[in-house]
């Protein structure tokens, strides 16, 4: 055998050993490359991933967000509601069914209604003349966001609001640079979030998550052998499983230049800052009457499942805190970032008063 031959094979091994350390790091089923093309868009993949610099946030949102610096357009911007498990979301989306506005959720698509098989993007009200409207998709699955994009929801513009729990997927597939959309959401404590959600799915018989079982548990047990969600709020910016303090730094950024973000525990300031971005006007009877509804004088503000509360400090809040550290640290920006953001946004108000005027 030639010295070529050697050096050949040893360059090969060299560059096998270390895509294999690769694999392992990023913990990639390697046995899934079955091709030499497959090798090199995996890699071109990677090699993309690992630009994001020091600055950088999420293409997604880089790409197909306007940044909460620049005035909303309302006639022309379809927002995105973050919708996060236990932290406001129901109530948020009652507030706007209450507006009248068209909502994209999953109502629209259930099959008893009859429009889960159209081919046709429409809006209707499911619940008669009554009820809310909604448009006939679901965008809260993966699946019903890729019809909803190939309905061509966002550029319909036939949803005042769309509600989702996947922001990554459904702002990536949506929304585009032709149709850039905004992002909100409403944001509570993780430990608060866990704490609630332990509780209601002891009795919400009408959750597919339904588990009868926790009511036997002691939560403290629930919180260190049975509960697996989480970091939540980190793992659904990025898409993975696995996160890391990278990606909670990424995560920071993008929710810092992309979201205007609200508070579960300041939800009625929090809705106020959601019409200014989308352009309702309160001074309407409309509007009033719904603000009342949840916010005003003599309205009871009650948890809709009242439970024990878990003291910080206690063994499953720590529990529940260690296993949640990236998120309470993101929790803790976004409180920050909800101070900073009430002069951005009364900006808004501002430049569309003078603009009007112009």
């Amino acid at each position: 055998m030639t010295n070529r031959w050697y050096r050949t094979n040893a360059v090969l091994l060299i560059g096998f050993c270390a895509l294999a350390t690769l694999f392992s790091l990023d913990r990639y089923p390697a046995d899934q490359l079955s091709s030499l093309s497959e090798l090199q868009r995996y890699l071109t993949v990677k090699s993309s991933s690992r630009k994001l610099d020091s600055e950088a946030i999420y293409p997604w949102a880089e790409n197909n967000l306007q940044p909460i610096t620049l005035t909303p357009e309302p006639d022309i911007e379809v927002p995105l509601f973050w919708h996060i498990p236990k932290s406001g979301g129901t109530t948020v989306k009652k507030i706007y069914e209450c507006l009248d506005l068209t909502l994209a959720n999953r109502a629209g698509a259930l099959a008893r209604f009859g429009h889960d098989q159209d081919e046709e993007i429409i809006k209707f009200r499911p619940w008669r003349s009554k009820g809310p409207a909604y448009v006939n998709v679901d965008t809260t699955s993966n699946g019903g966001i890729l019809r909803a994009e190939r309905l061509g929801l966002v550029p319909s513009g036939l949803a005042d609001i769309i509600f989702t729990v996947y922001p990554d997927f459904a702002i990536e597939h949506l929304y585009d640079e032709t149709h850039k959309g905004r992002a909100l959401g409403l944001f509570r404590h993780p430990v608060d979030r866990l704490v609630s959600k332990f509780y209601y799915l002891q009795v919400a018989d009408w959750e597919q998550s339904y588990s009868p079982k926790w009511k036997r548990m002691d939560v403290v047990h629930w919180a260190k052998k049975v509960n697996i969600d989480n970091n939540h709020m980190v793992k659904k910016l990025t898409g993975k499983q696995a996160v890391s303090e990278k990606d909670l730094k990424i995560a920071m950024r993008t929710i810092k230049r992309r979201f205007i973000v609200g508070r579960m525990d300041q939800m009625e300031e929090s809705i106020r800052r959601f019409n200014t971005v989308m352009g309702i006007d309160e001074s309407e009877n409309k509007s009033k009457k719904c603000m009342d509804q949840f916010f005003g004088h003599g309205v009871e503000k009650k948890n809709s499942n009242s439970h024990p509360k878990v003291e910080e400090g206690s063994p499953a809040w720590i529990e529940l805190a260690n296993t949640n550290a990236l998120d309470i640290r993101l929790y803790d920006y976004i409180l920050q970032l909800f101070d900073e953001q009430k002069e951005i946004i009364e900006s808004y108000t501002i430049k569309s008063t003078v603009a009007q005027e112009e």
